[in-house]
């Protein structure tokens, strides 16, 4: 039994190794990420509000518009759009990036997997342009 367990374990790390290592935009990467990272306090459902606001339609989306959701006076006030490059920016540091930002998170430092994560979000956004 404690074989077949270690196994498993092994077969889960490189599976979840491989994924965070794929290549830049890998949706199926970017969902891992996405469930690992952000999905504790941000649902990928329509009108699915948690601690976080819903990031199904974010992609495309101007900051702090979520119908229903307490955003800081900062994600409010700022003109941003989520796109590619505002999100990486986002995702990198967000208290950075947004000064005043409420989101009690520090940032995903890997590249790669924030390629992937916002490859993931623009597959669940009706919103599609760059």
């Amino acid at each position: 039994m404690k074989h077949r367990l270690a196994i498993v374990a092994a077969t889960l790390t490189l599976t979840l190794a491989a994924n965070a290592n794929a290549a830049p935009g890998n949706v199926a990467a970017g969902k891992l990420v996405y469930l690992h990272q952000c999905s504790g306090c941000h649902s990928n459902l329509p009108g699915m509000d948690r601690f976080g606001p819903t990031l199904a339609g974010v992609y495309g989306r101007k900051a702090g518009t979520a119908p229903l959701h307490r955003y800081s006076a900062a994600m409010k006030a700022s003109k941003v759009v989520w796109n590619a490059t505002t999100l990486n920016g986002f995702l990198t540091n967000p208290h950075a990036y947004m000064p005043g930002t409420i989101m009690p998170y520090s940032g995903l430092k890997s590249p790669t997997m924030r390629a992937n994560v916002i490859a993931y979000l623009k597959s669940i956004s009706p919103h599609k342009t760059p």
